[in-house]
């Protein structure tokens, strides 16, 4: 299953980081930016959206990555799904909640 692409799911993809300052911002200081411009074709993909800070996104305008040279810190991705993927308070989990929710990978064991 696929994460729905929303604002708030591309801000938690990207860890509330602003992809070109790689400075963390708080949720209403942050914007979407399209890599490529719509006006240049770009499409509102998972592949073509990352956070960016007000700052970076007015400097960087239309243009493409190498006309601003400002190029995203890492190349967008599709998330990979989680049921808690959108929680907002992970750290006020349940605690026997999660080995489930977020599994220490070395203590995972895979049966055959």
């Amino acid at each position: 299953m696929e994460v729905r692409l929303t604002r708030r799911n591309v801000f938690l993809r990207d860890k509330f980081t602003c992809q070109y300052c790689a400075k963390v911002f708080q949720e209403p200081e942050l914007n979407l930016d399209h890599v490529m411009p719509r006006d240049k074709g770009g499409p509102t993909t998972w592949h073509n959206i990352v956070t960016s800070c007000i700052r970076c996104n007015t400097r960087k305008a239309n243009k493409l990555p190498h006309e601003a040279n400002m190029f995203p810190l890492v190349k967008p991705v599709i998330p990979r799904w989680r049921p808690m993927y959108g929680l907002k308070d992970r750290d006020k989990q349940d605690d026997s909640w999660r080995q489930f929710l977020d599994p220490d990978r070395k203590s995972v064991r895979m049966s055959a």
